[in-house]
């Protein structure tokens, strides 16, 4: 027996729909932002802002589309998860794209 109230089932449609749709721009934004990599190091003389740039931003973008996952299974507000990854994943790029092109 659970003393947490249910929630209604819009409130878990809703969260479901806008989930999945947080998903699927997260996956498109981190493959964006992978060969936007390429576009500002062409001459490869800054490998840490490459790395950082190629690698961060899908790490943060699979651990949000997991955590999605997780929490919609469990019932949870889920959204939050794939749009945090989102956030940490421009916020990623942005450094490395400084740190690339300094």
């Amino acid at each position: 027996m659970s003393t947490e109230p249910a929630k209604p089932e819009s409130a878990h449609l809703v969260d479901l729909v806008v989930t999945v749709l947080l998903i699927i721009a997260s996956i498109g934004l981190a493959i964006a932002l992978f060969f936007g990599v390429f576009l500002w190091d062409t001459t490869g003389s800054h490998a840490f802002g490459f790395f950082l740039g190629v690698f961060v931003p899908p790490v943060l973008t699979l651990l949000g589309v997991i955590g999605g996952i997780v929490a919609l299974r469990r019932r949870r507000l889920a959204f939050v998860y794939p749009l945090a990854g989102i956030v940490l994943s421009l916020i990623s790029w942005w450094i490395a794209l400084a740190l690339a092109t300094s």
